[in-house]
């Protein structure tokens, strides 16, 4: 690799210098003989140092993989306008793994609602969809929770699927509260979901635990 110090750049411009005209460079330990060329070679040396480390970054800002700060900021500009920016002590990574997530989004899935559930809140929300025989089971009852995997019809505290609510989730978010979600949350979680699905989400004031990520199967088939 070229030596792209001022030093460096300074030996390759005397070099060029016609033989004879000026003492040759001083070996290792040795004092310089021509300290007025010198002088003025190193300053021709910083100026291209310079130049040079400015060019070896700019080559860094033109892939995602590389990029950095301001660089970055902009890159997300160009692409996603408003609409991604970077947070409030954000670092270059985690902005990076969000364009790329914008980038080449997954879409349509169950998982995908579930990622943006985890991603809104911190923490993993639940999916129910009532034609997903790993979300409803069979029928149950609270005296019989082994019946039907301990999900029941007109139980509280359990649930039951239908055939007749095809293309639909519930998703309960543990937001601490029972207010209504916000309308990001929302919005992102219609942004992945498959065409002509409904999604009825609920903030839920406890802790859930999350469910399978299984995807919605027949309900979008």
């Amino acid at each position: 690799m070229a030596d792209g110090t001022p030093t460096g750049f300074a030996l390759r411009i005397r070099a060029l210098l016609p033989s004879g005209w000026f003492p040759a460079p001083p070996a290792t330990g040795q004092v310089e003989a021509a300290p007025v060329l010198n002088a003025v070679l190193q300053g021709f040396g910083n100026l291209s140092a310079w130049v040079w480390a400015l060019l070896a970054g700019t080559n860094d800002q033109t892939r995602l993989a590389s990029m950095s700060g301001a660089f970055l900021d902009m890159f997300a500009a160009d692409f996603f306008g408003t609409t991604l920016t970077r947070a409030a002590g954000e670092g270059d990574d985690a902005l990076r793994t969000r364009i790329e997530e914008a980038l080449f989004p997954s879409l349509g899935t169950r998982p995908d609602v579930v990622n943006v559930l985890a991603d809104e809140l911190g923490t993993a929300g639940r999916v129910i969809e009532p034609r997903n025989a790993t979300d409803c089971k069979g029928l149950g009852s609270i005296t019989s929770p082994a019946t039907g995997g301990g999900y029941g019809y007109g139980t509280p505290g359990l649930r039951y699927g239908s055939r007749h609510a095809p293309f639909r989730l519930f998703a309960q978010l543990p937001t601490g509260s029972t207010d209504a979600p916000s309308p990001q949350t929302m919005a992102r979680i219609a942004a992945v979901l498959p065409a002509g699905t409904i999604a009825w989400v609920q903030c839920t004031p406890v802790a859930i635990e999350a469910e399978v990520n299984n995807d919605f199967g027949g309900d979008i088939s």
